[in-house]
């Protein structure tokens, strides 16, 4: 697979006008980045799981 700029850029614009919106499960601290994957790896997440600094 490419990178394709023109594509993101479309993609972009989606999420900026509200028309695609991104569906977070839940937010993890840094320290806290084994139990996020446990988590992912269970498969029953609906939304990205997010590690935060």
């Amino acid at each position: 697979m490419e990178p394709d700029g023109p594509a993101l850029a479309t993609i972009a614009g989606l999420i900026d006008a509200g028309q695609v919106a991104v569906e977070v499960e839940e937010t993890f601290p840094l320290e806290r980045a084994a139990a996020a994957h446990v988590r992912g790896e269970a498969g029953h997440t609906r939304g990205k799981l997010v590690l935060t600094t």
